[in-house]
């Protein structure tokens, strides 16, 4: 039976226009993105024309010094002081018709700040004539005194070179985990709780029941959904993958590869988390519009995990808090392909986590079906945290009104 019911929900939501155009917007996004990327123009080479204002007594000096130091930086224009038509040298560097005006071997004159684009090269030129004038005056010659200031080349060796291009294909592919593992659970946890409310609403649920036990109903409704979201996400990641190696734009790194299986398995197991929590709570409601009231516990732990994520794709995926939270069954799911794709989680720590994962999910479908025996033919009022709690404990609760089990059929509509 559990087959059936994860049947249905797949047909009845998959059939849905929402579902068909929001996949089909991912889809378009992740094909149009890297055919985008291929044939946007790359920026111009022309380079930044800049006037520079010249001392008569610096040109000689100053002007190869520039050209050499900035050739592939720069176009330069040097303008001797006496040449400007009758204006000051201020008045020019305001108006803009100078860039920056070099009065002396030591003065640097600029209109309100220094542009940093150009101040590294005037001063190193401006520095290397005062070394060879220096030099000069200590009996060196031209040659010796650059030879005396030639930086040293070193060489480095490294035991373990990281590749660059790799890293930063991995930090990209660790926020494409992480946002996939965030936005997956919150879409179909959501749409699992109003399916609820909605079967609750029209007494579906009613007929559901005479057929078919609260937990089975759980259980198919939950897989349902979750293979309905890797449906979507598998026809997403075929066409972005479709469109990188059409494009032959990312050069992808073999080892990125082994990251997939790893963001399936995040993925499914938080969407079986998530999906359980959200229809044992949409279970404790009767209209849509006390959704907000129960759904807002639950994003508590997912912007948790994504924020923290987020530090971890972009910055260092050691930190303590990454740590914990990838042991965590609420955050583990977003933690776990992010710091595998930074490569900083040992197999054994892979391990441990899916593990508690797996137990998590699993005592949380055995609590959420306890609740769901009391709370789903439940209508008017929500049922309270406090009630949900001694469902799931299975304390008795011959006193309350709506703990008859929905199994039954003398308890009516509760």
């Amino acid at each position: 039976m559990v087959r059936e019911v994860a049947a249905r929900e797949i047909r009845s939501r998959g059939r849905t226009k929402s579902f068909r155009l929001i996949t089909a917007f991912m889809v378009f996004v992740a094909v149009v993105g890297p055919i985008m990327l291929a044939v946007w123009p790359s920026g111009g080479d022309d380079l930044r024309k800049v006037d520079i204002g010249v001392a008569a007594n610096l040109d000689t000096a100053i002007e190869p010094l520039l050209v050499t130091i900035s050739a592939e930086q720069l176009e330069l224009t040097f303008v001797p002081l006496g040449d400007l038509n009758d204006i000051t040298t201020d008045e020019a560097l305001a108006s803009g018709e100078l860039d920056v005006v070099i009065e002396a071997d030591d003065v640097i004159a600029w209109n309100k700040r220094p542009d940093l684009e150009i101040e590294p090269y005037v001063e190193a030129a401006l520095q290397q004539i005062a070394a060879l004038e220096r030099g000069n005056a200590a009996g060196l010659s031209e040659e010796e005194t650059i030879g005396l200031f030639q930086p040293l080349e070193v060489t480095k060796r490294f035991v373990d070179a990281p590749d660059t291009s790799e890293d930063d294909i991995r930090m990209v592919i660790a926020i494409i985990g992480l946002v996939v593992a965030f936005m997956l659970p919150q879409v179909f946890g959501q749409l699992t709780l109003l399916g609820v409310v909605e079967e609750k609403a029209t007494r579906v649920v009613e007929v559901l029941l005479s057929h078919i036990k609260p937990r089975t109903l759980l259980l198919g409704k939950v897989l349902g959904l979750s293979a309905l979201a890797l449906v979507q996400l598998t026809v997403v990641i075929a066409g972005l993958v479709a469109a990188l190696l059409a494009t032959n734009r990312i050069d992808i790194p073999p080892s990125i590869w082994g990251f997939i299986p790893m963001l399936t398995i995040s993925v499914i197991g938080g969407l079986l988390l998530y999906n359980t929590v959200f229809a044992l709570l949409g279970s404790l409601i009767s209209r849509q519009e006390d959704a907000s009231q129960v759904v807002l516990p639950m994003f508590v732990p997912l912007m948790a995990g994504f924020f923290v994520g987020q530090f971890t794709a972009l910055g260092d995926p050691d930190t303590l808090i990454a740590k914990v939270f990838t042991y965590i069954p609420f955050t583990a799911p977003m933690l776990l392909p992010v710091r595998m794709a930074r490569d900083a989680i040992a197999p054994w720590e892979v391990a441990l986590a899916l593990g508690v994962l797996a137990v998590s999910i699993w005592l949380l479908l055995r609590m959420a079906g306890r609740v769901y025996e009391f709370t789903l033919l439940h209508s008017g009022s929500r049922v309270s945290w406090k009630q949900a709690w001694l469902f799931a404990r299975g304390s008795d609760l011959s006193a309350t009104p709506t703990a008859t089990p929905a199994a039954l059929p003398e308890n009516g509509t509760g």
